[in-house]
């Protein structure tokens, strides 16, 4: 019994660890929300029609998504994490989302490095490099994907996109390109992202990323535009 419990001591501090920052992080962003009464974290932002190209991967991610040829249709919401107004520098968000079935990705600027992909940097402009941050599990192993600015065509906005495993290196597997302007007339709609449960298939959260981002996607829906615009609904009004 004692050396099970030791080989498995490791997985249970990462999880206790994970779960004491999920919790600690979620307080926070709650308290965040209530002072502004709205979104702690992104809370303006602008959603632009967009289609995700993939070409197929030679060799095989285990993720249909990747390793099929295909072209989706999707939105893009390009937000600045602290809500900081230009030219500050601030954390760059973009969120994508494909339908049937519902697929979230959220991407941040961070670095591109073995290490500094998985650390948050703020940058003046969303035309900088981003990664989902924080990594999910495939039958391949850890997968990690990016976006890099390209050279827009007609007014659009493009970037490649690459995948790798783990840590490993970037391999381009396909392209997003968003239009220039933002939908009409409502340009930042109550979408509400959610990447821990809308994933691609052949996907699944590491426990560990679980429990640290619950807490704040909880905290963080609270004050969703989305969860007020049902909240006016339900009461009538």
């Amino acid at each position: 019994m004692a050396r099970t419990s030791t080989r498995f001591a490791p997985a249970s501090a990462l999880r206790a660890v994970a779960a004491a920052g999920g919790q600690v992080l979620g307080v926070a962003l709650g308290a965040v929300g209530r002072v502004r009464r709205g979104k702690p974290l992104h809370p303006r932002g602008t959603v632009h029609d967009a289609t995700l190209t993939v070409w197929g991967a030679e060799r095989a991610w285990r993720v249909p998504l990747l390793d099929e040829p295909g072209e989706y249709r999707c939105v893009v919401r390009a937000s600045r994490g602290a809500g900081l107004p230009p030219p500050l520098p601030d954390v760059q968000g973009l969120a994508i989302r494909l339908e049937d079935p519902t697929v979230d990705l959220l991407l941040s600027t961070t670095g591109v490095g073995r290490v500094t992909r998985f650390v948050l940097l703020p940058r003046r402009t969303e035309r900088r490099a981003m990664t989902t941050l924080l990594p999910v599990r495939t039958a391949a192993g850890p997968l990690q994907l990016r976006l890099t600015p390209a050279a827009a065509a007609a007014g659009a906005r493009t970037w490649l996109l690459s995948a790798a495993r783990g840590t490993g290196p970037w391999e381009p597997v396909g392209r997003l390109v968003a239009a220039a302007q933002p939908r009409h007339p409502d340009p930042d709609p109550p979408i509400r992202f959610d990447p821990v449960r809308h994933l691609p298939a052949g996907v699944t959260q590491y426990p560990w990323v679980r429990l640290v981002r619950d807490p704040a996607y909880v905290r963080s829906r609270q004050w969703s535009p989305a969860s007020h615009w049902r909240s006016r609904r339900s009461a009538g009004s």
